[in-house]
């Protein structure tokens, strides 16, 4: 690989014999390099491959701008991330992640501190990249002394989903933000209780979440006998109803239709979190 620009004492921008370039981060790595030198690939530590050359120069960009201690610290915690979530993240949160720490760091450091809407919601439906979130302001607050707030956990978590679902951050945003509204629907229907405090509710909202996900991505699937059907509309009117009132908001929201199918499978969900509730 031949080195392309100088972008600080440690990190350079590389192409390879395919014309595909790099960011290349490591110990003294642009030190007394210039354009057109072989990379010395002993010294590469760190290799980011975007998928778009927009995106390579947007990361170029601000690698140029922030520390390099920076650049290590937010390299550091989605490290953490991708060995705590066991997933593949998308190149992208090298970008998109470190940018917003960035940012962060600055605007609380001039008392400017936001509170998260969904902190709740984030907290509930994605519990493993929150607890990433978690780990991540304290190794923040640590390595800059700027004490970060809970609600800067929720919003590095959302970073991550979107990250692992590779769907932009705005539409990971209104899904959570569906979720949070379908709890509220349920919450206020008069004919069924769910007790929100057991591990039952849990497995639910887990099913809940995979749901809207499918549903927003338009990979409504699922199949069952019309005999089936009919039989669960006719035994659990009530979850049905209930159900039904979801999709509709669903279908709403993520302007892709939902199958009679979902919608039973949904007053099944339903209904068996009540009974397995009841029966504590």
């Amino acid at each position: 690989m031949k080195i392309l620009k100088i972008i600080n004492n440690n990190v350079v921008s590389c192409v390879d014999e395919h014309g595909r370039e790099s960011v290349a981060m490591g110990k003294g790595l642009g030190f007394a390099s210039r354009s057109g030198m072989e990379l010395a690939q002993d010294q590469v530590e760190k290799l980011f491959h975007l998928e778009t050359q927009g995106e390579t120069e947007r990361l170029k960009e601000l690698f140029s701008s922030i520390s390099e201690e920076q650049i290590e610290l937010c390299s550091q915690i989605i490290a953490y991330a991708g060995e705590s979530l066991s997933k593949l993240l998308n190149p992208s949160i090298y970008l998109t992640l470190t940018d917003h720490i960035n940012f962060a760091i600055s605007r609380i450091k001039h008392g400017v501190v936001f509170q998260n809407a969904l902190l709740t919601e984030v907290r509930t439906f994605y519990p493993r990249e929150f607890a990433v979130g978690k780990y991540a302001i304290e190794l923040i607050e640590q390595a800059t002394g700027v004490p970060f707030p809970e609600d800067e956990a929720a919003s590095i978590a959302l970073h991550l989903v979107n990250a692992e679902s590779d769907v932009p951050i705005s539409e990971t945003v209104r899904m959570t933000q569906a979720l949070h509204d379908i709890l509220e629907i349920l919450r206020q229907s008069k004919e069924i209780t769910l007790r929100e405090d057991s591990t039952y509710f849990d497995e639910f909202t887990v099913n809940l979440k995979f749901l809207v996900i499918r549903i927003f991505k338009g990979e409504d699937t699922n199949s069952l006998l019309p005999e089936l059907m009919d039989a669960v509309r006719s035994a659990y009117p009530q979850e049905y109803a209930c159900a039904a009132l979801v999709t509709e908001y669903l279908e709403k929201q993520s302007q892709h239709p939902v199958s009679e199918e979902t919608k039973v499978y949904l007053a099944m969900d339903i209904r068996r979190v009540i009974e397995k509730t009841q029966a504590m």
